[in-house]
């Protein structure tokens, strides 16, 4: 593992859900933590650490700010996780959401080529495969179906382009169903847990959906492996477990590990764009290039956020 005592790193999206548990770990580790978030951002995962990390105010879509923060902070990495929550519904949305991810991405790149970083890890999605039905391999064409997919593709080919024709060392991490303390409460697993402490009614989506739901420490962990292994730049990784799961089979572990029973509406919610009946991911690149494999199953997360959100209640 890389030495972080005392370097400088910085983290677009790092008060966000993954985000807050990475800048977390990389404090843990000695690391001279800064964030780069908009001045509407919401803190309250940052409780905690606010006094050992540096915040810098400012908008990925404003080239000079970002050049300013990457010039003063100097970092020796840069994880960029920043991107707009949900899918877009309107045209307005869509464009929002492509002018953020992609125009901010190539303000961030643009700020990094001569900045002299030892790497760019680029947190991608799964999303920007597209289904296929059989685990899916980063050798596979992008092909995203919905606008989230899109715009998060369009971000990671810049990201390859920048490391092909210029060098830039940084390397791209898809995560698949990322779930864990902190998340979205509006997300299958914390809506489940949530529901098994309440009493409250569940709707789900007809069954046959599946996931590939990995851990967020388990992602986390994936971020500090890409800093430290030698790999090609602009190669993608693909972060997952192997393993998928029904939106009926995870209710069925919640039932079990929190020994309720749940009131469900089985086919009472509509599909998410993304949904499918097989989405899983070849996890086998990661394992042999990055030295990466997901510690912890299913029911091991469960208990872990569920642990979290008796503490916590909902995350905000």
């Amino acid at each position: 593992m890389a030495d972080l005592q005392g370097a400088p790193i910085l983290i677009t999206g790092g008060a966000g859900f993954i985000g807050a548990h990475l800048t977390r770990r990389l404090l843990e580790a000695g690391a001279r933590v800064h964030l780069i978030v908009r001045p509407s951002t919401d803190l309250r995962r940052l409780a905690g650490m606010m006094d050992q990390v540096s915040i810098h105010r400012g908008d990925l879509l404003d080239a000079g700010e970002v050049r300013e923060v990457v010039a003063n902070v100097r970092p020796r990495w840069i994880f960029h996780l920043a991107f707009r929550r949900g899918h877009p519904h309107t045209p307005e949305e869509r464009l929002g959401f492509l002018r953020s991810s992609l125009m901010g991405t190539a303000h961030l790149l643009e700020a990094a080529r001569d900045s002299g970083i030892t790497r760019l890890i680029h947190i991608g999605s799964s999303l920007e495969y597209g289904p296929y039905p059989r685990a899916i391999r980063e050798r596979d064409p992008l092909r995203p179906t919905t606008d989230r997919g899109v715009a998060k593709a369009a971000a990671s080919l810049l990201v390859a382009f920048y490391a092909r024709a210029f060098g830039l060392p940084a390397v791209i991490l898809r995560p698949f169903s990322v779930y864990g303390p902190g998340q979205p409460p509006e997300q299958l697993i914390p809506t489940l847990l949530r529901a098994a402490l309440t009493g409250e009614e569940v709707r789900l989506t007809v069954p046959g959906y599946r996931h590939d739901f990995v851990f967020v420490e388990d992602v986390v962990e994936a971020c500090l492996r890409a800093v430290a292994r030698s790999v090609r730049p602009g190669e993608a990784f693909n972060i997952g477990t192997g393993i998928q799961w029904t939106n009926e089979e995870v209710a069925a572990w919640v039932e079990s590990i929190t020994g309720r029973p749940l009131r469900l509406r089985i086919g009472a919610h509509p599909p998410s764009p993304p949904d499918t009946s097989c989405w899983v991911a070849d996890i086998r690149k990661a394992q042999r290039r990055l030295q990466w494999s997901p510690r912890w199953d299913l029911p091991a997360g469960l208990r872990r956020t569920l642990e979290w959100m008796q503490r916590h209640g909902d995350p905000a």
